[in-house]
């Protein structure tokens, strides 16, 4: 009789989740850009990930095609020294300078995007440049997240 019970409930379960109308929430933002060149000066790593991530809102479908050209700048600055002037904290900042190009009219958008945070020095080099490096990584995304929904709002309001 259990079992009867459980297999009625898997079957249920299953007929429920199949009909349940899933939709991606940005559906509506597929094909609104297509990125034919992308032009990034500054830090290669830094670089080559943010590339990668704004291309991955480009679809070669869409009838807005634009250029982008962005200009990367990575400052590490002292946050906090401790009494003996030693540094105990750093502020990483980076700056992304935007600049799209509609090439079916040749208007230009520009709009600057900065994003900094800290991060603190440890006992071991090693462990600092990790710290450092996942720093990097985070801002990165920040960035990419801030750039490509300036680039959807953009399409949409247009």
């Amino acid at each position: 009789m259990k079992k009867k019970i459980e297999i009625i409930f898997i079957f249920i379960l299953c007929l429920t989740l199949n009909s349940c109308g899933f939709k991606k929430i940005n559906q509506r933002d597929n094909n609104i850009i297509y990125i034919q060149n992308i032009n990034i000066t500054g830090d290669n790593r830094i670089s080559y990930k943010l590339k990668n991530n704004i291309l991955l809102i480009s679809d070669s479908k869409a009838k807005n095609k634009y250029d982008i050209e962005i200009v990367l700048k990575k400052k590490k600055t002292d946050k906090i020294k401790d009494i003996a002037g030693k540094i105990t904290r750093y502020n990483l900042s980076i700056s992304a300078s935007l600049i799209l190009k509609n090439l079916n009219d040749n208007k230009i958008v520009q709009k600057t995007f900065i994003r900094s945070r800290d991060y603190d020095i440890s006992s071991d080099y090693s462990k600092t440049v990790t710290k450092e490096k996942s720093t990097i990584k985070i801002i990165t995304q920040q960035l990419t997240d801030d750039i490509t929904l300036f680039i959807k709002l953009l399409m949409r309001n247009k």
